[in-house]
């Protein structure tokens, strides 16, 4: 969070997020546009993937569910990830089991956050690893 207790505000930078339940992908896209990103929302991960991959350099940021059916957000991520290393990815889900987290880890994934959520929190990690990336292209 910001000093005045606000949630650090995004530059337009463009971030996919991945969600089976449209009210969720309405919400969560809401909230980052709030915070001064370029959502791109999506409730199947194959259409997702197609637009990930079609454009990777307009998704400075990947942002999926854990368990949608027929894949899981592991799996979308290390999609992802095998198509462009360097993309932070984001797994969001309502149960955080330890192993859960250790599989995102291991697959690349930077982050989990716990749902329901927090547009401070959602703006805090976004805003970290936004800073992360920008200190990765400037160290080459």
């Amino acid at each position: 969070m910001s000093p005045n207790g606000t949630a650090p505000q995004g530059s337009g930078a463009g971030i996919l997020y991945l969600d089976d339940e449209e009210p969720q992908v309405f919400l969560v896209t809401r909230l980052l546009k709030r915070l001064g990103y370029e959502p791109s929302g999506f409730t199947r991960a194959a259409e997702a993937l197609t637009a990930f991959k079609s454009a990777p350099h307009r998704f400075a940021l990947v942002l999926t569910d854990l368990s949608m059916p027929g894949t899981s957000g592991i799996d979308f991520a290390r999609e992802v990830l095998a198509a462009a290393p360097r993309t932070p990815v984001v797994i969001v889900t309502g149960c955080v089991e330890p192993a859960d987290v250790t599989r995102a880890t291991a697959a690349g994934v930077r982050s989990v956050i716990q749902k329901p959520l927090k547009v401070e929190e959602l703006g805090s990690v976004v805003g970290r690893l936004m800073s992360e990336i920008a200190v990765e292209l400037t160290a080459g």
